[in-house]
């Protein structure tokens, strides 16, 4: 008898995806997900028409992908719900905040001699609020 284990399911699903001639197309749409942990799954479809003439220039269905539908990325900002487009967020945000106070990305570079504040707000409470 041998003492090699089973394989687990999970194991067993991934072989048989790759050895699908689909394989690569699946694989690039998993990919351009960026690592998300919850994907959207889309299905539609989607004409392009000349607006001229009406003609069909090109036709994309969720149907002719290997599972039949898109995936997208959540976009979700919680990082206890998907660590990477969390990530992918903190990141723009920071660029954002960067930006506003050195200029860049469409902002003017002299914005960065205007004066800046941090001002944290909080509003009077009502009642007990630690018990």
């Amino acid at each position: 008898m041998s003492d090699v284990p089973p394989f687990s399911p999970d194991i067993l699903a991934a072989v048989q995806r790759a050895a699908m001639p689909d394989f690569a197309r699946w694989q690039r749409m998993v990919y351009a997900t960026g690592g998300c942990a919850q994907p959207v799954r889309l299905h539609g479809e989607r004409l392009t028409v000349d607006a001229g003439t009406g003609e069909v220039l090109d036709v994309y269905r969720t149907a002719d992908e290997p599972t039949g539908f898109l995936l997208t990325a959540c976009g979700n900002r919680r990082a206890s719900r998907c660590p990477s487009c969390s990530a992918t967020y903190r990141d723009d945000t920071y660029h954002l905040i960067i930006s506003g106070l050195r200029g860049g990305k469409g902002v003017p570079e002299d914005v960065s001699e205007h004066p800046r504040v941090f001002a944290t707000f909080t509003a009077p409470s009502f009642g007990a609020v630690h018990g």
